[in-house]
């Protein structure tokens, strides 16, 4: 996996995206990305589909987070492009819902923001990047939260690649 990271004006967080190939079929690691019934796990403690679309999810989760307060966020999620179309696109972002308003035993995590891209390479495996952005809320320094940013990225392609194989 290649990780790179790069910087975004006026905030002190950076950008992760996370890449390699994969010999699975396209169709099968799209449907991995978009994970319709795919189970909580790792550091996720509750995820709740708030509405759900073909093309569109609305959920509510809580993460749990070493040494601060646990997180929670709302998160959009919609396809661009369909494994059928030949690639396969999915973008994803935090967004206020009123019927999950901040709570208090939980950070409101304000900024994620990124995107799934799997395109067929020309050698016949699968190219795979995972591209994020997020700021963790709270008064976590960016220089506390950049490695943990960095490995959660990419244990997440760990599980969509594992998740491809089920």
């Amino acid at each position: 996996m290649r990780v790179e990271l790069r910087s975004v004006a006026g905030s002190q967080f950076q950008e992760v995206r996370v890449s390699t190939f994969s010999t699975l079929p396209l169709v099968a690691l799209c449907n991995a990305v978009w994970g319709k019934d795919a189970r909580v796990n790792g550091n996720f403690k509750k995820r709740v589909v708030i509405r759900e679309t073909e093309s569109e999810r609305w959920t509510y989760e809580q993460v749990r987070v070493p040494l601060v307060k646990d997180r929670d966020y709302v998160m959009f999620v919609r396809r661009v492009a369909q494994a059928e179309s030949g690639r396969c696109e999915i973008v994803f972002e935090t967004r206020d819902e009123p019927g999950y308003p901040v709570r208090g035993d939980h950070v409101r995590i304000p900024v994620v923001r990124g995107r799934w891209t799997l395109d067929p390479a020309p050698d016949g495996r699968t190219s795979i990047a995972y591209q994020i952005y997020s700021e963790p809320g709270g008064l976590v320094p960016a220089v506390f939260a950049r490695g943990g940013q960095c490995s959660a990225a990419v244990d997440f392609m760990k599980t969509i690649l594992a998740r491809a194989t089920q």
